[in-house]
């Protein structure tokens, strides 16, 4: 099983995307990390399953919330890049 591990940027884009939310509701926006978090678990399982998109990058849409979550993974370890809303872009 491969082992996950969150970038700074990931880190303060969740925290960001819970601020945003949280703002109007505590409940959906707890609802929504979940969500995100529970997709960026599945890649423990699953890192090759989504599509590339350069180099080592690849991506998977949360389907729950339309979050995209931007990855790469070396051996054993998967490094969260970024995640921002589907209609956003990253670079």
């Amino acid at each position: 099983m491969y082992k996950i591990f969150y970038t700074p940027e990931s880190e303060d884009n969740l925290a960001d995307i819970f601020e945003f939310i949280w703002e109007d509701n505590l409940f959906y926006a707890t609802k929504v990390l979940t969500s995100i978090k529970s997709t960026i678990d599945i890649l423990k399982l699953f890192p090759l399953s989504w599509k590339g998109i350069d180099n080592n990058k690849r991506m998977v849409v949360d389907s729950s919330y339309w979050y995209t979550i931007i990855y790469n993974f070396e051996s054993w370890n998967i490094y969260i890049l970024s995640i921002y809303k589907y209609k956003n872009n990253w670079f």
